[in-house]
């Protein structure tokens, strides 16, 4: 503890209450966060850093894991959300020393990398977190659009399996998406869906062979994540227009992650569609391991630390997120 009775620390088990008391001030939705505390199973309170001020938490910030596609494999990545710090608090630097402070503890914990989602670009980067930009793609509001060549039904829990095959099926060349484990499905159908979502599956037959999650956010209606099997397509462009035409009526238009899926788009544009691309500079990554992002970008450890190097990494044109693998 310093002179002035601050101390910057992690948190015990007991102390995760007094983090969402904190939390719940930010969005006045403190079961927001607590969904990512019970249900995401990264969340560990040894990456749950905050500041107490003799002894009452002011500021606060948690690191996820999430295990991440690059060109070339897969990165461990430190995935920093929920900084925030009471109004009482603010101008201190406590963030700024959280921060600091969880960076130090990244390679113990063998992150390659760090991701945030951030508006305030020059702020991270003074610590190292680079701006990058990646596609979305706004599907222009229109009249309902829809075929009946596949059944369109409402996802069961009996239906995850098939779901997370589709799912590990179209990532598997796509950089940027997160690898999921079932314990990390079970836990992410929990927080990603603000409470509630729009999940939607095709079936051709008896088989899933597409699916997309919907959910209104920050205003927007935004289509979370998709696949789909091999050859099937149009079933993906028929859940999206799907929720396009109908739950989303509401709304200006549809944000999507669809840049590289050049045969879904073409199959909106056939039924009518206009769209547009939106770029999203707003992700801010950081290197940790030089030496082992390098070896999963299959460059060079020089090209890791260029300019240029999340394009070599995360090629704009090719790189998807999911909103739901959000922290």
């Amino acid at each position: 503890m310093t002179a002035n009775g601050l101390e910057l620390r992690t948190i015990s088990p007991s102390e995760r209450d007094a983090v969402l008391d904190l939390l719940a001030r930010w969005f006045d939705d403190r079961e927001f966060f607590d969904r990512y505390v019970r249900h995401d199973p990264s969340f560990r309170d040894d990456l749950c850093f905050v500041a107490t001020d003799r002894g009452t938490i002011v500021s606060t910030l948690q690191v996820f894991r999430r295990r991440v596609r690059l060109v070339g494999g897969i990165v461990e990545v430190a995935a920093v959300g929920n900084v925030f710090t009471a109004e009482t608090h603010r101008g201190r630097g406590l963030a700024t020393a959280l921060l600091e402070r969880a960076l130090a503890a990244m390679p113990d914990h063998d992150f390659d990398m760090s991701l945030l989602f951030a508006t305030r670009i020059p702020f991270y980067g003074r610590l190292g977190w680079r701006s990058h930009v990646r596609h979305l793609v706004f599907l222009e509001a229109a009249p309902p659009v829809d075929d009946d060549r596949y059944a369109i039904e409402r996802f069961r829990p009996a239906d995850l399996d098939a779901v997370a095959r589709v799912y590990d099926l179209y990532t598997a060349d796509r950089v940027g998406t997160t690898v999921r484990s079932p314990a990390y499905w079970q836990g992410q159908l929990r927080f990603a869906g603000n409470p509630t979502e729009d999940f939607l599956v095709a079936r051709d037959g008896a088989d899933v062979v597409a699916y997309a999650r919907g959910i209104v956010l920050y205003g927007l209606y935004v289509v979370m994540e998709h696949a789909c099997a091999p050859a099937h397509e149009p079933a993906l462009a028929s859940v999206i227009a799907r929720l396009h035409s109908s739950v989303a009526t509401g709304f200006a238009g549809t944000l999507t992650q669809l840049t590289g899926d050049d045969a879904v788009l073409a199959n909106l544009r056939a039924r009518g569609l206009a769209m547009r691309t939106i770029d999203d500079v707003f992700w801010l990554w950081r290197v940790i391991d030089v030496e082992r992002v390098a070896a999963a970008g299959r460059i060079g450890p020089e090209q890791v630390l260029a300019d240029d190097a999340m394009f070599h990494l995360l090629p704009p044109e090719r790189s998807v997120y999911w909103i739901a693998d959000r922290f």
